[in-house]
């Protein structure tokens, strides 16, 4: 099948400067793609060449299997949602949903059913004739992505759709992308920064790093098996250790076992278990959060002990179902 959206060593560079560089990604239709990193990886820009804002200095970006790479936007048959919601306050909340269609000179009755569907389908039907000044930041936010899918794009775009928004509207925001995605088979390409944002919603996670990707992959495969120390500490991996063996492996805080004579009477017999002395234990009331050190190696745990104190002589146990191998760095390896 014949991507929607696909990107053949796409590079862009600003002054000299690469913000993308030879970036390959393949997006099929009916997938939610969530592109993130931090600041400065290159996810925007990425997004704002396939919308056609930006034009790749080098490779090909190909729309349903043709070659968009010069088109303008309004040549490119997608939406795009921004996260300002650029709607247009003169206008009524049906107006600015039928604009896109209005501009594609859609005929004034089918212009009208689709605008009708588009607010239907974002629950917002009965606020068609406010203005965008007299909605919430939530109701503004679902108007605007009435209007990019009204006008039926092939591909619509999510620049940090949801970062304006508080928290707790922020996740019920999620659960209504999530939902309208699944309704209209829409194929989605989501721009964020936030980790649990793209594993709620992605069907493919691609985590750039200065302008690369360092991995993509289903949402569940990526974060539990990160491909290198970049992800890993982006997907909120804390532990870092350099084995006896001499191998480097991360391992999150939950899953580290601290144990005392009290709560255990043999050593484990799978993954690594080392003594450790406690140097912090902050309570957070489900449970506590522990730093124990080891031989100078320090090593985040979460306990349900609540009797654990700094400068107790504790067991710390890597299980070696959750402990992930990490490839050494130029620098880690060693020289002949």
């Amino acid at each position: 099948m014949t991507p929607v959206v696909q990107l053949d060593a796409v590079s862009r560079e600003f002054a000299g400067t690469a913000a993308v560089r030879e970036l390959d990604l393949i997006v099929r239709r009916g997938e939610f793609t969530a592109l993130l990193g931090p600041s400065g990886c290159g996810k925007t820009t990425t997004l704002r060449m396939i919308a056609g804002f930006l034009e790749p200095t080098a490779g090909r970006i190909l729309l349903e299997g043709e070659d968009a790479t010069r088109l303008p936007p309004e040549r490119r048959n997608i939406g795009m949602v921004f996260q300002s919601y650029a709607l247009f306050p003169h206008m009524t909340v049906e107006k600015n949903v039928a604009f896109g269609l209005k501009m594609r000179g859609i005929a004034d009755s089918e212009l009208r059913t689709r605008t009708g569907e588009a607010l239907e389908l974002v629950g917002l039907s009965h606020l068609a004739g406010r203005k965008p000044k007299q909605l919430s930041g939530g109701q503004q936010q679902r108007i605007a992505l009435a209007r990019a899918i009204a006008v039926r794009p092939s591909v619509l775009l999510l620049d940090e759709p949801l970062s304006n928004l508080d928290a707790r509207l922020r996740i019920q925001m999620r659960q209504e992308l999530a939902r309208i995605q699944k309704e209209t088979g829409l194929t989605a390409i989501l721009v964020t920064h936030d980790q649990e944002e793209a594993l709620e919603l992605a069907d493919s996670m691609v985590i750039l790093d200065q302008g690369t990707v360092a991995q993509q992959g289903a949402p569940r495969e990526v974060f539990r098996a990160p491909a290198n120390r970049f992800v890993a500490e982006f997907l909120g991996y804390e532990n870092f250790v350099e084995l006896p063996d001499g191998r480097t492996v991360t391992i999150r805080p939950e899953h580290v076992e601290v144990l005392t004579p009290e709560s255990t009477d043999s050593t484990p017999s799978d993954g690594t278990t080392v003594d450790a002395v406690l140097t912090a234990v902050r309570f957070r009331g489900t449970d506590c959060v522990v730093t124990a050190v080891s031989q100078g190696r320090t090593v985040l745990a979460t306990s349900s002990d609540f009797e654990l104190r700094s400068g107790r002589q504790v067991r710390v146990h890597l299980p070696a179902a959750h402990t992930i191998d990490l490839p050494r760095t130029k620098q880690e390896l060693p020289t002949s």
